[in-house]
């Protein structure tokens, strides 16, 4: 389980304070907010890419900003919302490059290492391009080379930006595939999202995020309310049930 409790960091005139939620084995938690809001600098502080300001952050108890590179790796597995390689590396390499910090100095990957990444691109429907440059992929291809290299530590956390940059299909691809991870593979997964219907659809719990700030955290039927929305987004929205989901919609303004 991943818990954290009271994080805050600054830098610049920005500053992200008293965050708190949980994440048990098996569910999603998604952050949810606008551009700007602090998701991203939430997840970095979680994973240990930025300090917090006091230990704050535990996965099945353990202090993890405090532990090495290497215990990290093999508790949290970190994908960005893009990725851009130097050289024009295979796609099965990429994968391979995920244990890193779980090699030696002067060890290379062995044939053990290269068959669990075959492994996490077959989970994903990816092995057809383990041969391929992973520069020549597609966005969404992209995004599921990122989850398998994250994968490939045996993570017990799963934190990821899963839909930047990508169209709407790619969107539901992606997110149904992470939903379906964390189920068989019981990892506590955290996401950031921007759209509230996604979050709706795929998240077990929701925080919504604004300025630094978590506003509230919950199912989403609980969190998805006209005025919280409201609030977070500046914008008015309605509410309406749609097979047991709430859909939010606008309000569209009309001027004469």
């Amino acid at each position: 389980m991943l818990k954290v409790e009271g994080l805050s960091f600054s830098y610049g005139d920005f500053t992200v304070e008293n965050v708190c939620f949980e994440v048990k084995d098996g569910e999603i938690l998604t952050l949810l907010g606008p551009n700007g809001s602090g998701k991203t600098t939430i997840l970095k502080n979680v994973y240990g890419l930025l300090r917090p300001k006091k230990k704050c952050v535990f996965v099945d108890g353990k202090d993890f900003p405090s532990l090495s590179l290497k215990e990290r790796a093999k508790l949290a597995g970190y994908v960005p919302q893009s990725h851009h390689p130097p050289f024009p590396y295979t796609v099965l390499d990429v994968v391979v490059m995920g244990l890193t910090s779980q090699l030696s100095v002067f060890e290379s990957p062995r044939e053990e290492h290269y068959k669990r990444a075959l492994e996490k691109l077959r989970l994903l429907g990816m092995e057809r391009f383990k041969d391929r440059p992973y520069t020549q992929l597609s966005g969404g291809q992209l995004q599921l080379v990122l989850i398998a290299r994250a994968l490939i530590q045996e993570p017990r956390v799963l934190l990821d930006e899963p839909t930047a940059h990508l169209d709407f299909k790619n969107q539901v691809k992606i997110l149904g595939i992470i939903k379906r991870l964390t189920r068989e593979e019981k990892i506590a997964a955290v996401i950031t999202l921007h759209d509230p219907n996604l979050a709706s659809v795929y998240s077990d719990k929701i925080a919504l995020v604004k300025e630094g700030e978590i506003k509230a955290v919950g199912v989403p039927r609980e969190i998805l309310r006209e005025e919280i929305l409201r609030e977070v987004y500046s914008v008015p929205v309605q509410i309406f049930e749609l097979n047991g989901f709430r859909v939010v919609m606008p309000v569209m303004e009309v001027t004469i």
